[in-house]
């Protein structure tokens, strides 16, 4: 490692440690600052090489280690493990930016497996035991950040039924919520990655405002919300993890058939990002974007249409 890429190594751990403990002082809104927690390797993987990621990924990781213990390790390598170094590895091949985050999520999928099994292994927990733990901590956390933001009993009331209820949706949909946040942890880093590259490099594949999801996959949709029906107690929970993951991919392509009607309106950039701000925030526009992408395969949203 050269003078230059040493000094951007040691800013990149130090990044690293802001933003993945920022859940530490933060709370709740930690968790954005958080996912950006794979960008400092990532642009040094795509700028320096293999090298000055990878040992920039140790760094983070010893230091993580050292100051907070060996679960957050573990969540840390688990999650940001495979976007920081695989994902930016694949792009600096020439790889197309869908494909490159969907084997790389296959390799973090699979490193946090391995990682996960260990650690129940070493602590003698079962999944359920730590799922449960984790669950009651997020509660906890929330609640001290809405006690010390000054709410009245009642609304500490009801913001821990709101709790209570978010946690019993999130254990039976527990893995695809973690399918899609390992996603979206690399849809983050692409997205920031990208805005710093500068001329130094390029992306491969197509715009997004062209972007698809593959055609067949709509009837492993179709076939997780038969599932919810039938009178088996694992088919429900399948089809209920399927769809926690199918329902955002399909959002997303929502996006891209919203990106090519704003890119043929030729708005100015402020009124785009309102449309984008308002299509995550304001009800029920998420669920009609959801729509969108899942019937564009048969409606085709994109095709030009000619002017009457």
């Amino acid at each position: 490692m050269k003078g230059e890429s040493v000094l951007y190594a040691l800013a990149g751990v130090g990044l690293i440690l802001l933003l993945f403990l920022s859940t530490h002082w933060l709370g709740p809104l930690g968790a954005f600052t958080n996912m950006l927690a794979a960008f400092p390797v990532a642009y040094l993987t795509l700028r320096f090489g293999l090298v000055t990621g990878g040992t920039t990924l140790l760094l983070a990781a010893s230091a993580v280690w050292f100051l907070a213990g060996l679960t957050p390790l573990i969540s840390y390598l688990g999650l940001f493990g495979a976007p920081s170094l695989c994902l930016p590895w694949l792009l600096g091949r020439a790889k197309p930016w869908d494909l490159a985050i969907f084997k790389s999520t296959l390799v973090g999928l699979g490193l946090a497996g391995v990682l996960l099994l260990a650690y129940l292994q070493v602590s003698g927990q079962t999944f359920g035991a730590l799922q449960e733990r984790y669950l009651q901590a997020e509660i906890d956390l929330a609640m001290q950040t809405y006690t010390a933001a000054g709410l009245s009993d009642s609304q500490l009331a009801e913001l821990k039924v709101f709790a209570t209820q978010a946690a019993d949706f999130i254990r039976v949909t527990f893995v695809g919520l973690y399918v899609v946040g390992i996603l979206a942890i690399h849809a983050v880093t692409l997205l920031v990655v990208h805005g710093f590259k500068g001329e130094r490099w390029s992306i491969a594949g197509v715009a997004f405002a062209q972007w698809h999801l593959p055609p067949q996959l709509v009837w492993v949709l179709i076939a997780a919300g038969f599932a919810l029906l039938v009178p088996l107690p694992a088919a429900p929970l399948i089809g209920r993890n399927l769809l926690a993951v199918l329902l955002p991919l399909y959002f997303v392509q929502g996006l891209a058939v919203l990106s090519c009607f704003l890119h043929r309106k030729k708005w100015s950039s402020a009124i785009k990002w309102l449309v984008y701000f308002l299509v995550f925030i304001l009800n029920p526009l998420p669920l009609l974007v959801v729509g969108v992408g899942i019937f564009d395969l048969w409606i085709d949203f994109r095709r030009p249409r000619p002017k009457v």
